[in-house]
């Protein structure tokens, strides 16, 4: 993993005598950051995909009560042609309705929330990724001359 190199690379870098500093090369540094950033959408394309899924999931939850709903009704008018099981047949069908929608919600609930965990599990990554970039930027901040630092200001 890139932050995985980073780190390694700060830790086998120079150490300045009586300081925690470290001397370590600004190319190798700066690569590390394209990288990270150059991954970055690749968390992005991941989080759409969540989001479509997560639509196909309730799509199809939907269209699963619909059928549910539909069969309810066909039973429903089976049940009331029947003179004798009228009252039966309101009975039953509001039960199946009522599951139909209990099953329909349960399938909804359960799409987000499978969404929202994904999203946030790659929000978490997503934060830790960017600390680890701006502490990194700012140890090398700390590392150049004032000069070269508004350069890295101007150009960011």
């Amino acid at each position: 993993m890139l932050l995985d190199e980073l780190e390694q690379e700060i830790e086998a870098g120079k150490k300045v005598p009586l300081s925690s500093k470290i001397v370590t090369e600004k190319e190798r540094l700066l690569d590390y950051i394209d990288k990270i950033r150059s991954e970055l959408p690749e968390e992005m394309r991941q989080a759409r995909w969540v989001v479509k899924e997560r639509e196909r999931v309730i799509n199809e939850a939907k269209a699963e009560a619909q059928e549910m709903l539909e069969n309810a009704r066909n039973k429903i008018k089976k049940l009331a042609q029947e003179s004798e099981v009228v009252r039966e047949a309101k009975l039953q069908s509001e039960e199946i309705i009522a599951e139909a929608h209990k099953v329909a919600y349960e399938i909804k609930s359960g799409a987000n929330q499978y969404a929202d965990d994904v999203l946030a599990s790659i929000e978490t990554r997503l934060q830790k990724t960017l600390a680890v970039v701006a502490e990194g930027r700012n140890e090398l901040k700390k590392r150049l001359p004032k000069r070269e630092v508004n350069e890295i200001e101007d150009a960011g």
